[in-house]
């Protein structure tokens, strides 16, 4: 019971002293927020009443006060950045990097902030000597990220490659790089220089043996050197293979047959296509064929076959223009280009691709979005393609 008693005794001595700590504490603070100048007040009202320029204008006046803020120039670097005044900007965090007394995160802070800067005003090459500096640090893969993007937005494919080495690897950083060596290789294939490309597909099918692009670059490589058979043997195998990228293969394929001389093999390999999948671009392209190749009197019947099996707004279009074209009676005409004039816009309108990614659509497939500049996000399906699948299916076939 006695010790019990002197523990109770001591319950009030620890109050006193927590309340005694918290009053200390709380002198502390204020006697802070008292040297604070008059002028960041200001500047704190002026960015909640949304007042950019009032703001910016009192934050200057405490950095010419107290120039050991760095929060202070970070805050007035955004500010410049946001509101474009990019030299601002630059100044604000150059001045910050010149300091002596700078600790170091703060100063790779500022020079990440320095080279995003740099990159919003266009100036690659000296935000690419800002994000360089940044190499092996705590920012690494930060700025890494942003070298790659400058590599990719400047079609410097090589070094794209060195840098997405350097990165951690993503299932999405493996297919960049694939990409990349595509890029190098279609390079080297407008080059002539087959060699350079042949080690560049290889490098591709190393990180993914079943990429359409590489192999439909190792097609062409084929025609490139003459190889016309090669190349039909192998897009064909990938058109089994992967269906879904039919699209993708078809004009390579048929100027294989027409550089073969068999330019007929060809135009009924585009109509079986045509006939099985019912691609807008598999019927355009065998339309496009059929015109130089096929025999005029069959293509309304064939024509209105594909239509039967894959109806579609796009297929609909084609078969109204080959009736304007077969037609010589005025009042069909007449009635058929009222027809065609109803549903040319929503034709048009799904007639494109859209990037799964951010949504951005397309009139042609794009291996990088323009948009979101990721790799492989458009479906080679165009959207009514996609909305005729999911209504189907339930789901699109991947490639």
């Amino acid at each position: 019971m006695d010790f019990e008693a002197e523990w109770l005794l001591t319950l009030p001595v620890f109050f006193a002293l927590g309340w005694l700590a918290a009053r200390m504490n709380y002198k502390k603070q204020m006697a802070q927020t008292q040297k604070l100048p008059t002028a960041y007040f200001k500047g704190l009202n002026f960015l909640l009443d949304k007042q950019p320029d009032q703001a910016i204008d009192a934050l200057i006046d405490v950095a010419r006060v107290d120039t050991g803020t760095t929060d202070l120039y970070f805050t007035l670097g955004h500010l410049f950045a946001q509101r474009g005044e990019i030299a601002r900007a630059i100044t604000v965090y150059q001045s910050l990097l010149e300091r002596a007394d700078l600790h170091e995160q703060a100063r790779l802070a500022a020079l990440h902030k320095l080279g995003l800067v740099f990159l919003q005003g266009g100036l690659f090459d000296r935000a690419e000597e800002c994000f360089k500096l940044l190499k092996g640090t705590e920012l690494h893969e930060a700025a890494m990220q942003q070298l790659l993007l400058i590599y990719q937005s400047q079609q410097e494919w090589s070094q794209a490659i060195e840098i997405a080495q350097q990165m951690k690897r993503t299932p999405e950083s493996e297919t960049a790089l694939m990409h990349f060596h595509c890029e190098c290789a279609a390079q080297a294939m407008s080059q002539k220089n087959h060699i350079e490309a042949e080690r560049e597909i290889a490098a591709a099918l190393a990180w993914r043996p079943t990429s359409v692009r590489a192999l439909l670059l190792k097609a062409n490589g084929y025609a490139h050197q003459s190889r016309y058979a090669q190349a039909i043997t192998l897009l064909k195998n990938l058109a089994d293979s992967q269906p879904a990228a039919i699209a993708l293969l078809v004009n390579d394929i048929m100027a294989a047959y027409e550089a073969l001389g068999e330019p007929a093999i060809g135009l009924q390999y585009l109509y079986s296509q045509a006939l099985a999948t019912g691609s807008v671009d598999v019927l355009n392209a065998w339309l496009i064929a059929q015109d130089k190749y096929g025999d005029a009197s069959q293509t309304t019947a064939q024509l209105y076959a594909v239509f039967a099996q894959h109806p579609s707004l796009n297929a609909l279009d084609k078969v109204l223009q080959q009736r304007l074209s077969s037609t010589t009676d005025a009042a069909a005409q007449q009635e058929t280009t009222m027809i065609q004039g109803l549903i040319k816009k929503q034709v048009l309108q799904f007639s494109r691709y859209r990037c799964s990614s951010c949504g951005f659509e397309a009139a042609r497939y794009y291996w990088q979005c323009p948009a979101c500049t990721r790799w492989e996000t458009y479906p080679p399906k165009r959207l009514e393609e996609l909305e005729q699948a999911r209504h189907s299916r339930g789901q699109v076939n991947g490639y």
